[in-house]
This record gives structure tokens, sequence and C-alpha cells, in this order.
């Protein structure tokens, strides 16, 4: 499946992504498209600019302060984004179902039963993939979509915490 860009269909969008660079730490992401105001918020920290796409994944972004820089966006091969700015880059995996790329634990427990999941299997929309035991209650945790596994981080008996990915999921 090739990859393509998307725009944002809606004033808000909110997801996680692991930040690659960053001791693959979890982060709260929010973007607006709203062309009035568009923003981007990282864990609560806000940034306001003004866009303009100058090309395919490069943009011109002007801060309230007037300062201009020059931004692209590009897709590794591993499926993660990278976000250069002049100098700095960020790499990072989207980890929410929209996405569908990686399913992360949306909170804290251990792995209690995992199903029979190894790299290159192919699951179904809603299968149970791993079991997490939290407060002495189970939770079943599904598959977001159709997709072929490509690694399972998480093992039987393994403590997870929010926001630890459990499962990876090829592009195609």
């Amino acid at each position: 499946m090739a990859a393509r860009e998307t725009r944002l269909r809606g004033p808000r969008l909110k997801f996680r992504a692991r930040f690659l660079e960053d001791g693959e730490r979890t982060r709260e992401v929010e973007i607006t498209d709203d062309p009035r105001r568009p923003y981007v918020s990282l864990d609560g920290e806000t940034a306001t600019f003004d866009v303009v796409q100058t090309g395919p994944g490069r943009y011109s972004l002007i801060g309230t302060d007037g300062a201009q820089s020059e931004a692209s966006v590009k897709r590794e091969p591993d499926g993660s984004l990278r976000v250069q700015t002049g100098p700095s880059a960020l790499r990072f995996e989207l980890l929410d179902e929209l996405t569908a790329r990686a399913l992360a634990a949306a909170g804290k427990g251990s792995a209690r039963r995992a199903a029979d999941l190894a790299e290159g299997d192919l699951v179904e929309a809603g299968q149970t993939l791993l079991v997490l035991e939290a407060m002495k209650m189970e939770n079943e945790v599904r598959a977001p979509r159709a997709g072929r596994v490509r690694a399972v981080d998480v093992v039987a008996g393994q403590a997870v915490g929010t926001g630890d990915v459990l499962v990876r999921f090829t592009d195609e």
C-alpha cells in the first residue's frame, strides 16, 4: 500500500505518540487545522503559527513572534514520521486507533494471557490479542483493525504501563 499524505478532517485531532529520540517516551499531541488559529500542542505546551504548504511534505511556518521557519514531514521506511525544522528533527510513531500502526496499553496492568501471536501473523478486526489484568479485573485487548503483526512487545506475566506498546502492525 502506497503512503499518502493525510489532511486533518476536523478542527482538532488528539493522539498519543511515541517519540523515538526521547527515550521512546509517550506524549500527548493535539493538532488543529483551523485556518484562523492553527496550533500544535505537545503535553499541553502550545505553539500557535501560520502555515503554508510549499510542496509535498514541506511547510513554511510563521510564529506569533514573527519568526519564520521551514519544516518537512517524511514517513520513514519503518513507518515512523520524521519532522525536520532547521537542524532539529523529531521522529515519532502514532499510537492510537486512528492510525492503528501500534496498539498501546490504555492503562497499567499485567499481561495475563497473550495470544499466540508472532511477527507476520494476520489478525482480524476485533480479534482478542491479549488480556491485561488490572485491579483483579481482566480486560481483553482487541485488534483495532485487520492487518499483519509486525511485532509483539509483551509476554504473559509482563507488567505494562499506560502508553506502553503491546503490538505493532505493518502498513499494508
